[in-house]
């Protein structure tokens, strides 16, 4: 294996936190800023305002025009974009090394110099209204966000990032500011970068438009949300559609560096691809649905591990029978040790795989900042996924799959009384 690549840390006088990853043979670069916060820092009366805010911000500036912050990065073959999570929010250019510059001057104009005009917000009232509305059409983007609803409930987790009509609706000019000045200043922010440079280019850039004053006094907030106490919801959502869309899941662990490697191998091997157990003995075997996977969501207080299918109302029974079937039978049994070579080889190759582009780097040890505050090298991790033993996979999985606590949403064409035949027991 090759050399340890070191991530270069460091923090400017202002307080915001300075991340790079050299990767010296490579002719693109990703450079993102990251917010140390999320929708889950929001009031009950600002829901939906980091999302909003993030669309704000691709609006016009004290130098340019939304056109021209688009234009110079397409112009140069470049991808401009951002995205609003629940613990962080975050905006990022990939493009050619030679752009460097370019990248660092937008992603300042446009964190650092927004205007907020009256038009705009209107504007982007409308954008965001026919994002909901995308999501209220698309039933397998619906699912997701109505389980997590029925899960956490009143609970900010239980939110949906994008807000809601009403709060939408109800964003001002002089709200949207307020909100901006409360969250997005350096000593919150993490600047990412990985590409062929040299750290003392990234330190130079970062100095040269990155060096606002942090407002005296102001620190990032602690948040912590109590993880919500239900442990199982059954719900549905009627739609006249031709699938029956599935969300189950159980609750899950909290975030931690070792909760995500064991339960991210766990997930491999249960729903993790055409080899999966979920695929090769739902769709290959019994011919249930087109697409079904696993994933695991891990928060700060908090997790889920979840399962996403489709199918015809007709089979939705026997789809979840099978899947808790197989639940059952993990938590009895556990897995083999040829199940869990595999999905060490499985994931550490797609680590390797996605460690090529400059943008994942990036991506990662951004994340690493904000989620556990240190580097875990591509070795490191390496070395955590061979270090998991069969005992270990096996003793998780049955902490995990207690089938007394289950969440079960689905949206589909099914009435009250088909879909409370579907076998789901509770208990507990």
């Amino acid at each position: 294996m090759a050399s340890v690549i070191e991530c270069k840390r460091t923090f400017l006088p202002n307080g915001l936190t300075v991340l790079f990853q050299p990767m010296k043979h490579a002719s693109s670069m990703g450079v993102g800023v990251f917010l140390k916060q999320g929708s889950l820092a929001e009031t009950n009366s600002e829901h939906g305002y980091f999302h909003f805010l993030e669309h704000m911000l691709f609006k016009d500036t004290e130098t340019r025009t939304s056109k021209e912050i688009a234009e110079s990065i397409e112009r140069v073959g470049g991808i401009l974009n951002g995205s609003t999570g629940r613990e962080y929010t975050q905006y990022y250019v990939v493009a050619i090394k030679d752009q460097a510059e370019l990248a660092f001057e937008i992603l300042s104009d446009m964190l650092f110099r927004p205007l907020f005009r009256k038009e705009d917000i209107k504007t982007e009232k409308g954008v965001i209204m026919e994002e909901m509305r995308s999501y209220e059409d698309a039933p397998d983007d619906f699912v997701y966000d109505y389980y997590f609803r029925n899960i956490f409930g009143k609970s900010p987790y239980g939110r949906d990032i994008i807000g809601t009509k009403k709060s939408v609706t109800g964003v001002s000019e002089k709200s949207i500011r307020s909100f901006f000045e409360k969250h997005y200043f350096p000593k919150n922010m993490v600047i990412s970068v990985s590409g062929n440079f040299t750290w003392e280019k990234i330190l130079d850039l970062t100095n040269k438009y990155f060096s606002f004053e942090n407002p005296k006094g102001k620190h990032p907030t602690e948040l912590i949300i109590p993880a919500p106490k239900k442990h199982y919801s059954k719900h549905l959502e009627r739609r006249k559609i031709e699938q029956f869309h599935i969300m189950l899941g159980v609750n899950g662990n909290k975030r931690d560096y070792r909760t995500v490697t064991v339960t991210q191998l766990i997930s491999t091997i249960l729903g993790g691809g055409m080899a999966s157990r979920l695929f090769q003995n739902i769709r290959e075997k019994e011919g249930l649905c087109y697409s079904i996977y696993s994933f695991p969501s891990y928060y700060k207080t908090t997790g889920l591990f979840s399962i996403s299918s489709a199918t015809s109302k007709e089979k939705a029974a026997r789809c979840v029978e099978l899947i808790l079937k197989e639940l059952e039978s993990i938590a009895k049994n556990g897995f083999s040790k040829s199940e869990l070579a595999d999905a060490k080889s499985n994931q550490m190759g797609s680590i390797a795989i996605g460690y090529e582009l400059p943008e994942n780097r990036m991506n990662n040890i951004g994340l690493q900042e904000i989620y556990y505050g240190k580097y875990f090298s591509l070795e490191d991790r390496m070395k955590s996924i061979k270090s998991v033993t069969l005992e270990e996979i096996n003793e998780t999985a049955k902490q995990l799959f207690d089938l007394k606590k289950v969440h079960l949403s689905c949206v589909g064409d099914m009435s009250e009384s088909q879909f409370s035949k579907i076998p789901v027991q509770f208990g507990g």
